[in-house]
């Protein structure tokens, strides 16, 4: 069957996501592990994906954990929206396969305030018919629900589709569903990833 839908992950995919990385580069190490911790590894983290709690019921649970560091606990909730920079060879990408006629959309394990933060920053986002996140419908990769979601909204043929994400449980339901994947473990990779499949 031929491709003629193509799904997209966003973060690692079309956007960086290392927040490690990013703390490294503002404080000091010990700090940067901390707020790593604190914040991005927690199941808190995972919630405000799924959006069972806002923002700032989740800092006031991190506060709460520890009280000591709450200045740094609260300009890194007011900044961490900018861990995320846009990856320009997919971005590329996404323009000529727009260009090509591809369906294109994204599915993403994402936040409210990041996503309406990053669709208001970057302009590519206009180059997909729309998407499903995470916070919206209550539910999270890799479970199947949010895929059946997808393809329910959009009237997909999983095997008319292409799905590419960074993480292999997401792309093995896919699979799973009938989809093409792509398990893009390098950004860099995603227009040789595409050729492969004479995309």
């Amino acid at each position: 069957m031929v491709i003629k839908n193509i799904v997209f992950d966003i973060g690692n995919v079309l956007l960086t996501y290392h927040p490690h990385d990013y703390l490294m580069g503002r404080y000091s190490r010990k700090d940067a592990d901390f707020l790593f911790n604190a914040i991005f590894n927690t199941k808190e983290w995972i919630e405000l994906d799924r959006g069972s709690i806002t923002e700032k019921e989740a800092l006031e649970i991190f506060i709460n954990r520890n009280p000591e560091k709450e200045s740094i606990l609260r300009e890194m909730m007011d900044d961490f929206y900018n861990v995320f920079t846009q990856i320009e060879s997919s971005v590329a990408t996404l323009h000529r396969l727009k260009e090509q006629g591809y369906r294109l959309l994204y599915l993403s394990n994402i936040h409210i305030g990041i996503y309406e933060h990053v669709m208001g920053k970057y302009d590519f986002f206009g180059e997909f018919e729309g998407g499903i996140i995470s916070a919206d419908v209550k539910t999270l990769k890799p479970g199947k629900e949010i895929f059946h979601r997808l393809i329910d909204k959009f009237n997909l043929k999983p095997e008319e589709s292409l799905f590419i994400d960074d993480t292999e449980p997401n792309t093995e339901t896919a699979e799973e569903l009938g989809f093409a994947v792509i398990h893009l473990q390098d950004p860099g990779e995603l227009a040789g990833e595409l050729h492969k499949l004479g995309i």
